[in-house]
């Protein structure tokens, strides 16, 4: 997908060269992140500091390995990294503790079906499922990026869709 060339234009700060990169790993990217930190702008703005990470750290990557298996991991750990720091900095107005009270649970009109069926995944199960819908990987290369067994990352997609089945709409 990313070949020596388009690393070394990268390099270069050719415009072309990141505009095919993106291109070919933003839907990846996007749900690395988005099955971390479930909010959609929050994901939009964690794949900005993905790629600008990417560009300043170009040096570090092994020509020769998986280029989209790096950039992938490096979404993945910027998403960690936000969520700790969003755990350890959360606070609740106490308006918002006496909503959240008064309606525990979202009813389907507040949920997109979408949120809904996500809800019922635990994390491995939402990151495997949406790098294989959204992004159309292998699971080999699901394997790879989650540094799971191929065996594990069947199980958790089998139960997902189990999962999602039960989930009523």
């Amino acid at each position: 997908m990313v070949d020596r060339k388009t690393i070394e234009a990268l390099k270069q700060k050719s415009e072309l060269a990141f505009e095919s990169v993106y291109d070919h790993t933003k839907r990846g990217v996007y749900a690395m992140i988005y099955s971390i930190v479930r909010n959609h702008q929050v994901t939009e703005d964690i794949m900005q500091d993905v790629y600008m990470k990417m560009m300043t750290s170009l040096e570090t990557y092994k020509m020769g390995t998986n280029f989209y298996n790096w950039l992938i991991t490096m979404a993945k750990h910027q998403a960690i990294d936000h969520y700790r720091r969003q755990k350890k900095t959360t606070t609740m107005e106490l308006a918002d503790y006496d909503q959240l009270n008064s309606s525990p649970d979202p009813t389907p009109d507040q949920l997109s079906t979408f949120e809904m069926m996500m809800g019922a995944l635990n994390d491995d199960q939402r990151q495997v499922v949406l790098l294989r819908v959204v992004d159309a990987m292998t699971f080999k290369n699901i394997s790879k990026t989650l540094e799971k067994p191929i065996g594990t990352v069947l199980w958790l997609y089998r139960e997902a869709m189990k999962a999602m089945k039960g989930v009523e709409v």
